[in-house]
């Protein structure tokens, strides 16, 4: 039995798990001598291996441990000693103890980690009692470290899957792991986060992307032709993908995209692209297939150029699990949200991750859903440097637009306000005072109130509303209206004007009369302080049209201005047509939507159709950059490929960088594979 409860500091080992061919590179870098311990069928457990790390380290020496036919290894060394040669570790050993009970064993490692239950925020045990599948287990833990993701629990593994691991606000990740030593002696370790982060690549041979960019069709084809021969051939994808994008030119007019998810997809996506062209370019149109590829014949300006819009959706457009893989991709994005405020509040984790992400509150879905646009702006912006023209909001959308864009000084901060407030808790959702008050009811009167979207146009409903007092028309959106109040009385009018309305089920009062009570409420909650300097390139529209001198002029960036928009837009009935073309009319043309799943996109596509010429240019279109049911990775890389075809100015570094991580990934693999070939042939 190993007692580490007289050290009276926490162990500080620094930790790497890395492929095997670059363990020794480290240990001959390294100015600290090195041992080398190897694990096989024969090992004794595994806790009998740490105490020979902990040993070796504590005597100034760097350990590696291999495991046979494994292609990672994991190299200890002291913290300060890797502090001192520059080595990010994975992952930190800070508390170890053996005990003839489980439960003794991880409470007293965590005490000489000097840490809290509640300061583990995954624990794990190894169910095998072989050195080997412990190690393994061990690899595996330090690799949650690195990707910063937990593993869904069994509880709720078929309702979402893997997702970011969240910590607490401004603390380091702890994770536990249990070894069963044997059946009367078990071994806890407590291991901390390191500050390595290791992200993965969007591209690679299941998510091949190819650009081509050029002047004129004939061009095009000839690139798309070249491509076609140069795969056919069997060329590397990844290397052929990584000239494609080093090639990107911003400055030629017409730009293709093509994805696919294996070669032969790739040949088919060609044949379809190549079948396509000369039709576009007769029609002046678009093209673009279900798996993302994707061009836009333009004889013009592309709509990215001038035209860009971003579009922020309203509460409940957010679903449990999503944004669960991100995090692999832009693990440095993450760490800087997580510096500037509480990612795991703004994000409403242990709802959106939880077992019933459906039951949440008005309120939930509000944080939620503003951080899941803040989340995507800063995707967009900060990693793609894209700059939109234009910015509006759909319904509370026009919070997140504010809080997204570098105009509200200090966005988390509305956080555990809106957790709390009146408004969004009892005012016009819960207990619906608002409304009650509005009609005059008692305690004892009872409201059941509900919202119905149904295909109708606005003025049969207006025309039928004063036959029924408590039903409002809350919402405008191209061919469809959202009615809202008394259930049995919606029921009625929709019977009255046969119509099928389909229930949202959701209680809020936003957009209605009732709503007007909240005016100054609201009014007040928004008034935020400001960023210094405020954006000056974009041009932010409002659903209300009541603040300017002229309704039809973006909003003026000031406290007053801003606070009024978004009061006059929530307790107003939305008019959500009028606002796209509104916003056609200043110029706006390519529409996307930054937020959860895509359903603002495809309301603002229905509008475009409808929409008359001068309301803008003639043509107009929206994308998304989330769909619910498809991965992160590739709704992401649909709207970059969209962006890219419309000439929308942004890097595309971040699909460069990913792509050369993987290649030299791959090269080390390949030299670990040699060195084990050449280790088995001696």
């Amino acid at each position: 039995m190993t007692d580490s409860t007289n050290r009276a500091m926490p162990l500080r080992i620094a930790i790497l798990a890395l492929p095997c061919a670059e363990l020794n590179a480290y240990g001959q870098r390294s100015n600290l001598p090195v041992v080398t311990l190897e694990l096989n069928s024969a090992s004794a457990t595994l806790s009998a291996v740490i105490t020979q790390v902990i040993d070796a380290v504590s005597k100034g020496n760097l350990v590696i441990v291999t495991q046979q036919d494994s292609v990672t290894g994991l190299i200890f060394l002291d913290g300060l000693s890797a502090a001192k040669e520059r080595i990010h570790p994975h992952a930190y050993l800070a508390g170890y103890h053996s005990a003839e009970c489980a439960t003794q064993a991880l409470t007293q490692a965590t005490l000489q980690a000097k840490r809290l239950p509640t300061d583990i925020t995954l624990n794990q045990q190894s169910d095998s009692r072989l050195a080997n599948d412990q190690f393994t287990d061990l690899c595996t833990l330090i690799g949650h470290f690195v990707q910063r993701t937990v593993p869904a629990t069994e509880a709720i593994r078929n309702k979402t899957a893997d997702h970011y691991w969240f910590s607490h606000f401004h603390q380091a990740r702890v994770a536990s792991l249990t070894l069963l030593d044997s059946a009367t002696n078990s071994t806890g370790l407590i291991l901390t986060q390191g500050t390595q982060l290791t992200a993965a690549s969007l591209l690679h041979s299941e998510s091949l992307f190819f650009v081509i960019c050029a002047n004129h069709q004939s061009e095009l084809l000839s690139q798309l032709e070249q491509l076609q021969h140069q795969t056919a051939e069997g060329g590397d994808l990844n290397a052929l993908m990584m000239h494609c994008l080093l090639g990107y030119s911003t400055c030629k007019s017409l730009a293709l995209v093509i994805q696919a998810t294996s070669l032969q997809a790739l040949h088919t996506e060609i044949a379809a692209m190549k079948a396509a062209i000369p039709a576009a370019f007769t029609e002046n149109r678009s093209y673009r297939t279900p798996a993302g590829s994707c061009f836009v014949a333009n004889h013009g300006k592309g709509l990215g150029e001038s035209g860009l819009t971003f579009v922020y959706p309203g509460v409940g457009t957010v679903y449990g699990g999503m944004l669960n893989e991100l995090h692999r991709y832009f693990p440095n994005l993450y760490a800087k949200l997580e510096r500037e405020g509480n990612l795991k509040e703004m994000l409403q984790a242990e709802h959106i991750y939880g077992e019933n992400a459906a039951a949440m509150s008005l309120s939930q879905l509000a944080i939620a859903g503003v951080g899941s646009s803040y989340l995507f702006t800063k995707l967009l912006c900060d990693e793609f440097a894209v700059k939109p023209n234009f910015a509006l909001g759909y319904s509370k959308g026009e919070a997140s637009m504010w809080a997204s864009l570098g105009v509200w000084n200090n966005p988390h901060a509305l956080i555990e306000a809106t957790k709390t407030s009146p408004i969004f808790t009892t005012a016009i959702s819960g207990e619906l005072t608002a409304v009650r008050e509005a009609w005059q009811l008692n305690d004892s009167e009872t409201i059941t109130w509900n919202s119905f979207v149904v295909r109708c146009d606005a003025q049969t409903i207006q025309t039928a509303l004063i036959d029924f007092p408590h039903v409002y028309l809350a919402i405008i959106q191209g061919d469809t209206c959202v009615l809202a109040g008394c259930e049995q009385q919606c029921k009625a009018l929709l019977k009255q004007i046969k119509k099928r309305g389909i229930a949202a089920n959701r209680v809020t009062a936003m957009h209605t009369a009732p709503a007007m009570n909240q005016h100054q409420q609201v009014h007040d909650f928004y008034n935020q302080p400001l960023c210094e300097p405020l954006p000056t390139d974009i041009k932010f529209i409002s659903a209300a049209g009541s603040l300017a001198k002229n309704s039809n002029q973006p909003i003026e960036l000031n406290r007053q201005s801003i606070a009024l928009s978004i009061a006059d837009t929530f307790c107003n009935g939305l008019d959500f047509t009028d606002l796209i073309n509104k916003a056609r009319g200043h110029g706006a043309s390519l529409f996307v939507e930054i937020g959860a799943d895509r359903q603002t996109a495809t309301l603002i596509d229905k509008i475009n159709a409808q929409s008359a010429p001068e309301h803008g240019s003639t043509f107009a279109t929206a994308i998304a950059i989330d769909a619910k049911g498809g991965s992160d990775a590739t709704n992401l890389l649909k709207c970059i490929a969209q962006l890219i075809t419309h000439r929308v100015p942004l890097s595309i570094e971040p699909l460069i960088a990913g792509l050369t991580r993987l290649q030299d990934a791959q090269s080390d693999s390949l030299a670990t594979a040699k060195q084990m070939k050449e280790g088995q042939s001696v």
